[in-house]
């Protein structure tokens, strides 16, 4: 390379293709060494200096490489927001609940209804469900089903399946029963299914389904008007379709054989107890704490 390195023949390519040596050279031309420093101490200043200044190119990578990482740390808080949402989204699932003391009435997404007993829980896929429609109960409901794809109701004791009817299932402690008022209902579990026709319900006996001619059909679904009709029931069961219906609590005796037939309404309690105790020879007394003692009557 040409050392002769003056203001008239030196330009900015030929300044940055040369060395150090060389740079500090032609900077050091035009200066005159302070007063107060010796030529070797503002030479070594200089060289600081030169070895401070950044270089064209990463003058220029610097603020790019910045913004890059900027942006990219948008997307990826951007993608994982959209990520997280669509997964929430999907996986959305809607709980229905009738409490103590309440019956409610709900449509379902396809437009199908319906009544739930109070007590009940019914689960299911918002968002999945007219293409989908499967749904999970505990307690008591009455179905009235839109046509369209097969509906499924899964309990813990087995599975109903449906296309387009109306039904109720009791799927309640250890009392299940699936009543079809119309069209046609499959029920089915791990070991076995049965087909039930308007008029027919089925039950579980000894680990089995079956099915029989159900002659209160008309009266299965009379809960969802608050009208409750027990036939040679267990008295345990009425007293606990009572705690359901008013939200209330009972200290019992031993009642294990003693069966009750009749019918009440939720609208009032006193009414309710009176119709159950007074026919069974027993007497009822409500604490201040919400609960009711119930007694045999004494002779």
């Amino acid at each position: 390379m040409n050392n002769d390195f003056t203001k008239d023949n030196f330009n900015k390519e030929d300044f940055h293709k040369s060395d150090t040596q060389h740079k500090i050279l032609q900077y050091s031309s035009g200066y005159k060494a302070p007063f107060l420093l010796s030529k070797e101490e503002a030479l070594s200043q200089l060289k600081a200096k030169i070895a401070d200044q950044p270089t064209k190119n990463e003058a220029i990578h610097k603020p790019m490489l910045k913004n890059i990482y900027w942006f990219s740390s948008v997307a990826a808080m951007l993608l994982l927001f959209i990520g997280s949402w669509i997964l929430w989204h999907h996986s959305q699932v809607t709980n229905v609940i009738a409490e103590k003391g309440k019956q409610i009435e709900y449509q379902l997404p396809d437009s199908s209804l319906v009544s739930m007993n109070a007590d009940s829980k019914m689960t299911f896929e918002k968002s999945k469900f007219k293409h989908n429609r499967y749904l999970s109960l505990e307690g008591e409901a009455f179905f009235k089903v839109r046509k369209g794809k097969s509906f499924v109701v899964h309990t813990k004791f087995a599975n109903i399946k449906v296309l387009g009817t109306s039904f109720d299932v009791l799927a309640r402690e250890k009392s299940f029963k699936v009543s079809c008022v119309t069209g046609k209902v499959l029920v089915y579990s791990d070991k076995q299914s049965i087909i039930i026709l308007p008029g027919e319900s089925t039950v579980i006996a000894k680990d089995k389904l079956s099915k029989f001619l159900d002659k209160n059909i008309d009266l299965v679904a009379n809960w969802s008007i608050g009208k409750f009709y027990f036939e040679n029931t267990s008295l345990n069961l009425v007293f606990k379709e009572i705690e359901r219906q008013f939200n209330v609590n009972f200290v019992l005796p031993e009642m294990d054989n003693k069966f009750f037939t009749g019918e009440f309404t939720n609208k009032n309690l006193a009414d309710a107890l009176d119709i159950v105790c007074i026919p069974m020879n027993l007497t009822y007394n409500i604490d201040g704490n919400n609960q009711i003692h119930i007694k045999e009557k004494e002779h």
